[in-house]
Parts: C-alpha cells; structure tokens; sequence
C-alpha cells in the first residue's frame, strides 16, 4: 500500500504537469485571456494551431475515457463476485462513455454540422450523468462500511503478520535456549531475536557483580545516538538505576515513560530513550543476576499484552537453559570427583595428566607427578571401624589440597591412593615436597590415627620421564620403594 506522503506528492506532480504542460503548446500563453478576433462563427476563424489544440485534445479525452470504460467492464466482469456494487461501476463506465462520445461529437461538428445528433448525445450524456449522481448518495454508507472492513481486514492481516514473526522469534529463541554453550552468549544470541519480532531500538544486558550492574550494549537501531551507541556503558551502583529494580524484584519490570521514572539517567533520558522493558535471570549457582533489556527511542507507550508475553515466554526459555547448563555441569563435576573427599577422581587425574604433558611439551616447562598411599588404612577400618577410616580419607585429603599451590591439582585415586599435580615444579622440588607431606601426616597422626602413616613417590617431566605412562610408572617404583623402607623399619622395631 502506497505511503500517504507518496500518494499526495504524486497528485501533486499530477496537477502540476496538468496545468503548465498546455501552457508550452504554440499561442497559448500570449492569448490565454484573450476574446478578440473571434466572429459569430467563430468555429471558421480560429488559427489552425486552436483547432489542433481543441480537436487533438478532444480527440484523447474520447480515447482514454473508452480505454477507461473498457478497463473499468474487464475489471467487474472478472470480479463482480468480489464487487458488492458492481452495477454502479458498470454504470460509472457508461457515464464515461458518453462524455466521450460528447469530446468526439466536438470533432464531428467542426468538419460537419450534426447539431442534432450533438444535442442528442448531450441529453444522453446528460440523463446518464444524472442517473449516475443521484444512485451515488444512498450508496455512502454501503461505501463507507465496506472501506472500514477493508481497513479492519488489513489491520487484522498486520497483527496476524506480527503475530507471525513473534511466534517465529519465541521458536527460534527456544531453540537457541536449547543449544548448548555459555548462557551469556546464549541469552545476546535471543536478546538479538527481539529486534525483528519488536519495534526495538536498543538491546543490552546488565550483568550483576557484587554491588554494581555492569551495562553493556548488544545493539542499537539508527534511532540511537550518543551514549547509547556505546558498547560499554557506566556501571549501575546498586540501588539506583532500572536495572536494579528487576533485580530487587526478580520479575520483569516494564517502563512506558524512562523520562517520567524517578530512577531515570538524565543522560539517556537526553539521550531519548523511551520504553524500556528489563527481564532478570537469577543463576541460582552463583546467586548473582544477568538482566536482558530492551528499549525504544523517542517512542513513549506501554509495551503491549502480546509483547509482555514474547519478553516471559523468552524469559522463561532461558531459566529453563540455565538450570540444564546447571544441571550437566553438577554431573560433568560429579563423574569427574571424589564423592568422599571432594578431589578429582581417577578419571580427571587420567585426562589430566594427558593434558599436562601436551601443555608441558607446548609450552616448554616442567611439572611433577607426586603419587601416594595412605598407610595403616586397613588397620583403621578394622579397629575403629569404616566411619573412622573415611574421616582419615577425608581429613588427610583436605589437608592434602590445603597445603598445596593454587595451581596444583588433587585426586583421591581409589582405596587409599592419591595423586597430586605439580605444573612449573622442577625436580629440586622433591625434598620440600616430602617435608610437606611428612608435616601433614604427623597432622592427621595427631587427629587420632596415631597408626596411619604415607608412602611418596614423586617424578618429574621432562626431566625424567618423556611420556604419562612412563612417568606414572617411575613414581609408583618410588612409592612402593618407600612402602618397602617403611615395612622394614616396622619389622626392625618389631
């Protein structure tokens, strides 16, 4: 449907060209007033460029009123189901046809004087004309009434379309919510879906750290200007700002009028940002909240019921994506950790150890394997029974993962064996290693398991072994070569 502005700029050009366009035909302008040299007779004096003028133009006006009739009876023969006045149209096109035949009979007479026959096609023309104006009026209503359904019928199609391209955004939003990935990227990736299925001009995601909000910009229509078209914007203090009202609330906040809010920037209100909607995200993980927002500019009004749906329905889809993303990492941690003591389990000390070697190889530096065996265990378990003997796993592995670098890494490897991972340790650091763990035991001695006691084995790559395998091998033969000492020196105080 052509723009209003359109259809009035064309009628002007219309009327435009229709006014000055006759005034460049030869004597035109010069004599546009002009009454003189005309007799009584006057059809016989006129200079042959008036008559070219008067008999040319009559002869296209009788031309395109019959291409205009005949358009106007194709027209009601192919759509007279579809036409609720079609006999009007019909006699509409009759009426055209005979101003026509009128424009041809001023040709007519000009060569040959068929006055009568003139006068009779202008009576005709006449009572046609008559009939036509007069069957117009008590059709107004009828006409009126049918525009308005027209108009009702292409609202409705719009709100349909739009309801369309919302439904097609919330299934893609809900498809997208379902991949997996980082929920942050997730959630810009559906914020992004409302810039086609809304009349949005400004997308951005306030994160929540500690006491602040961090703002940051996703998009932004040319509407926007300033400081709305910067990615990263001043952080929120907590208590001020919209951003802070959907998370004091954690439900969604709509604003009709940003400049009219109590807690309005006046920089975006300078800005003219308008409409604002906030949708809040709690991660129940880390207990803080990512805020999706969006924004129009210079567009004051309330965000309407089926857009307030969109903004749940979205809403909804994420929380859903992020207590799955919450639940598969619970059971990625749970197959890769020790229930009891909370350290890696074999199966992160195998992947991890593989990926130490890449990363040492890659990088060029070394790291230490250190491999353990908690003695005495059996001797617990039977005497105090195997609550004592898991309170001695889980006291010697906390103090294990205490006394270690942040960078280290602990595992409880199954029974009463432990593996720690020493990254950008160097083989001088054996001995330290072992007063560390000779510190700990007589810790955990002292907790009552006076009859516990460990056996260490340490190794070092690249510095001793080259492969996993081959430095797990060197040391356990360590290890079970200080088991040995140890029984030996049991034997001998025996």
């Amino acid at each position: 449907m052509p723009r209003p502005n359109a259809s009035l700029t064309r009628i002007f050009l219309l009327l435009l060209v229709g006014l000055l366009a006759p005034l460049l035909w030869p004597g035109v302008l010069p004599n546009l007033w002009s009454t003189q040299g005309f007799s009584a007779d006057h059809h016989h004096d006129w200079a042959p460029s008036l008559v070219l003028l008067h008999v040319g133009s009559d002869l296209l006006i009788g031309l395109a009123y019959t291409v205009i009739a005949g358009l106007l009876a194709l027209m009601v023969s192919r759509n007279r189901e579809h036409l609720p006045f079609d006999w009007v149209v019909l006699a509409f096109g009759l009426f055209i046809v005979a101003c026509g035949l009128t424009h041809v009979m001023h040709v007519l007479v000009r060569i040959y004087p068929a006055y009568w026959l003139d006068g009779y096609l202008r009576a005709m023309t006449a009572i046609v004309s008559v009939a036509t104006a007069a069957a117009l009026p008590p059709l107004m209503p009828k006409v009126r009434a049918a525009l308005q359904a027209t108009a009702a019928l292409q609202r409705k199609e719009q709100e349909l379309q739009q309801a369309l391209t919302r439904n097609v955004a919330l299934l893609e939003m809900v498809q997208l919510s379902g991949q997996p990935g980082d929920v942050l990227a997730t959630a810009e990736q559906v914020l992004l879906k409302f810039r086609d299925a809304l009349a949005a001009d400004w997308l951005g995601i306030a994160v929540q750290e500690g006491d602040q909000a961090r703002l940051t910009r996703v998009w932004h229509s040319g509407r926007a200007t300033g400081a709305l078209t910067q990615t990263e914007l001043p952080p929120v203090p907590r208590g001020t700002g919209l951003a802070w009202l959907a998370i004091e609330a954690q439900a969604p906040v709509y604003i009709a009028d940003y400049a009219a809010h109590p807690r309005a920037h006046p920089m975006y209100v300078q800005e003219g940002l308008s409409a604002v909607a906030l949708l809040p995200l709690f991660d129940a993980t880390t207990g803080q909240t990512t805020v999706l927002i969006v924004s129009r500019v210079h567009a004051v009004g309330p965000w309407t019921a089926e857009e307030q749906q969109l903004f749940e329905a979205a809403r909804v889809a994420l929380l859903v994506a992020m207590e799955r993303q919450h639940h598969l990492y619970r059971l990625e941690t749970a197959a890769l950790q020790d229930a009891l003591t909370g350290l890696g389990n074999r199966r992160a000390f195998e992947l991890d150890l593989k990926a130490e070697v890449a990363s040492a190889r890659r990088h060029g530096y070394a790291f230490g394997l250190m491999m353990m065996d908690l003695d005495g265990l059996k001797t617990v378990n039977d005497e105090l029974g195997h609550d004592a003997g898991d309170q001695l796993l889980r006291l010697f592995g906390q103090g294990l993962r205490q006394q270690q670098r942040a960078e280290d890494r602990c595992y409880r490897l199954g029974g009463d064996e432990f593996a720690v991972l020493l990254p950008h340790s160097p083989p001088s650091a054996a001995a330290p290693l072992l007063r560390r763990t000779e510190q700990l035991m007589a810790h955990v001695q002292a907790q009552g398991f006076a009859a516990a006691g460990v056996s260490v084995g340490i190794a070092f790559f690249p510095d001793e072994r080259l492969g996993p395998e081959d430095l797990m091998r060197l040391a356990d033969e360590r290890l079970y070569a200080m088991k040995a000492q140890h029984r030996r020196a049991r034997t001998g105080q025996g």
